[in-house]
């Protein structure tokens, strides 16, 4: 784990770009798509998108020009624009008799899944990705596709499989694939490490990354709710320097992005987080389309309130709503943590999303709480692990893991991980 990021503070954000790929053009000044590429990695959101819409030269593939721009319309949660893009690729294009473009096409559809708040399918689509852009030699796309699996088993509370992705990214890094995507590689790979260990060990990442204007202006383009994150784990650092430095930044990328509604729902929630003004962080829950988003700027207004001693009943309400939202999106891991503090003010109204089906009989009998702690003891994660991803407290695992054992008739946890990877299996194949 140290190597790895080791690897991405100090590779990351120099690394060059690859030769052309599916992702990237061929780097004229009068090509459309090159020219879209470089003004996003700029921040000039409005310009990239408007250039990605342009039709490009004799030589340029259609079909990659507007998988690009159904990518930029999904970063900026321009979702209804990006399907019509997708649609009419699948019905007036043939994209089956290019490996490259079906590689490109199922990486969209991946982080259009994240983005609609589906995290299950994002993964799925995503690994499938992954054997696409390796056969058709698509290598600039592995960071893109890594990123996607590291934020979606993070939000799926499958820590350990991010983690697992985080290092591919370090190891992208280091392979210099990641020029077009820096801030967002940095940015999945130490939510991943946050999520294992707590702010403190990725605190030398999220320094280096706020520091660099390139890879928080292509960051927060690309991830509306980055900016409240960082400044967040700036302050949960001590360091209101560069929790400031994250909320200047955000605002001026509305300028190069005035129109789009998620850039500026994004400005507001960093301000509103970093003023404590809840005006601010309400707007923001309004503005954003994106569920994680909106989920946790409802988080953020409920902790506000409750600092201001604004009452208690409006940060139940607040929390409530992040716990809906949690859900859609699911982010089990999220949902964990505001049910956790749901139970802290006397709610019981928080529950853990169940990652798969739960209509075995012995699956069936599980509580919410003891199904997440048997998924994710099942994966070799310690009491202690399981406790930071649920927020309770390791012996409250072990409590629910002897309930768990007896109703799934195992005595062990080995024996445990063997049932539950055959009922995952069996239920799979029911579905």
């Amino acid at each position: 784990m140290r190597d790895g990021r080791c690897q991405l503070h100090t590779q990351l954000p120099h690394t060059p770009s690859e030769g052309p790929t599916v992702n990237a053009a061929d780097g004229h000044p009068d090509n459309p798509l090159a020219r879209s590429q470089s003004a996003w990695l700029a921040g000039e959101v409005r310009r990239a998108i408007e250039l990605a819409a342009t039709p490009g030269g004799d030589g340029d593939d259609p079909r990659l020009a507007k998988i690009w721009h159904a990518r930029l319309l999904t970063r900026v949660r321009e979702l209804p624009e990006a399907t019509r893009i997708l649609d009419e690729l699948t019905t007036s294009y043939d994209v089956a008799d290019d490996a490259g473009v079906s590689a490109a096409l199922t990486t969209c559809r991946a982080e259009f899944a994240l983005a609609s708040g589906d995290a299950g399918s994002a993964f799925a689509e995503a690994n499938t990705g992954l054997g696409l852009a390796e056969g058709a030699g698509a290598y600039a796309l592995l960071p893109d596709l890594h990123v996607v699996l590291a934020l979606s088993a993070v939000r799926q509370s499958d820590t350990s499989t991010g983690l697992r992705f985080a290092r591919n990214l370090g190891d992208d890094a280091l392979l210099g694939r990641t020029a077009h995507a820096p801030g967002q590689c940095v940015w999945a790979a130490a939510q991943a490490f946050e999520a294992d260990g707590g702010p403190a060990g990725v605190s030398h990442l999220v320094e280096r990354l706020i520091a660099d204007d390139q890879l928080t202006q292509e960051l927060f383009a690309s991830q509306p709710a980055a900016a409240a994150w960082h400044v967040r784990l700036a302050r949960s650092m001590g360091d209101e320097r560069l929790a400031f430095k994250c909320v200047v930044q955000a605002d001026s990328l509305t300028v190069k992005s005035w129109g789009f509604r998620s850039p500026h729902a994004a400005a507001l929630h960093a301000e509103g987080l970093f003023e404590r003004n809840p005006d601010k962080l309400r707007a923001a829950c309004e503005l954003y389309s994106d569920d994680w988003a909106s989920a946790s700027a409802a988080e953020d207004l409920a902790r506000t309130w409750s600092s201001l001693r604004l009452g208690q009943d409006r940060a139940v309400e607040q929390l409530k709503r992040a716990a809906a939202d949690y859900e859609r999106a699911g982010a089990a891991r999220d949902l964990a943590r505001v049910a956790s503090k749901l139970r802290e003010l006397g709610v019981r109204s928080g529950r853990v999303r169940r990652p798969m089906r739960h209509d075995g009989h012995r699956t069936g009998s599980l509580t919410d709480t003891e199904f997440a702690v048997a998924n994710l003891v099942s994966r070799g994660l310690t009491n202690v692990q399981v406790g930071r991803q649920l927020y309770i407290s390791a012996h409250t695992v072990a409590f629910h893991l002897k309930k768990i054992f007896r109703k799934m008739e195992v005595s062990s946890r080995v024996e445990l991980a063997c049932t539950w990877v055959n009922l995952t299996s069996d239920q799979r194949t029911a579905g």
